[in-house]
């Protein structure tokens, strides 16, 4: 299996409330970006923070390569570019929009000065810091004690429940991702993780078409989860 930077992976939880996202969207410039547009590129002058007020991101890193490992998908509610606040940093990874996506953007120094304006907004960003940190050990933990098929199971899971919540009722999700981010995710290979999604297939439990997943017998995946 090649290295892989381990992250926090798929994470329900918003960092900021919906209180939060109005207050800093009023003040903040509004920026759009297309599907597939990067928001950011690993390597370039980290200088803004972004807030996500709709859509989805991921997170990637590309190695001297060109290979592109996920490290992270970002929904709604969550802070982008965080390595903004470091002094003279560096993008230390790619941010790319899954769709049509809508951020608050803030330079640097407007996101310190609110910070000192507002303490709160100080005890949300060590929340997140803290937070990431621990989806990072749970993740080296579900590594070492899941099986790759649990791994799996846990994602599509994951990754449905953040979908159904901005999917008109009655329609089912459908997730948009790849089987080799699924494999970045679960830290397994791509053959192997393709191999487990047909036999989800064969059981009824997903529909698998062309960087289209739908979950559908939920009730089947939690039970493998469980083991």
């Amino acid at each position: 299996m090649p290295d892989l930077e381990l992250s926090d992976g798929i994470d329900l939880e918003q960092d900021l409330d919906d209180t939060y996202i109005r207050k800093l969207a009023a003040r903040g410039q509004k920026r759009a970006f297309k599907r597939n547009e990067h928001l950011y590129f690993q390597g370039d002058a980290a200088g803004q923070v972004y807030v996500l007020n709709s859509g989805t991101v991921k997170a990637t890193c590309t190695d001297e390569n060109g290979h592109e490992t996920l490290l992270k998908i970002h929904g709604p509610g969550s802070l982008l570019g965080l390595s903004a606040l470091r002094p003279h940093a560096l993008r230390d990874a790619n941010g790319i929009a899954l769709e049509a996506v809508e951020t608050t953007c803030f330079s640097r120094d407007e996101f310190f000065n609110y910070m000192r304006a507002d303490g709160e907004l100080g005890v949300l960003l060590v929340r997140v810091l803290l937070k990431r940190q621990q989806h990072l050990h749970a993740r080296v933990s579900d590594v070492t004690g899941h099986s790759v098929e649990q791994r799996l199971a846990r994602v599509l899971l994951q990754l449905n429940a953040e979908v159904a919540t901005r999917t008109p009722p009655g329609v089912d999700p459908v997730l948009p991702i790849t089987h080799e981010e699924l494999a970045t995710l679960v830290l397994s290979r791509r053959q192997y993780v393709t191999a487990i999604l047909r036999g989800f297939v064969s059981d009824g439990m997903i529909e698998n078409k062309r960087r289209r997943i739908r979950v559908l017998r939920p009730e089947r995946l939690n039970r493998i989860l469980a083991g």
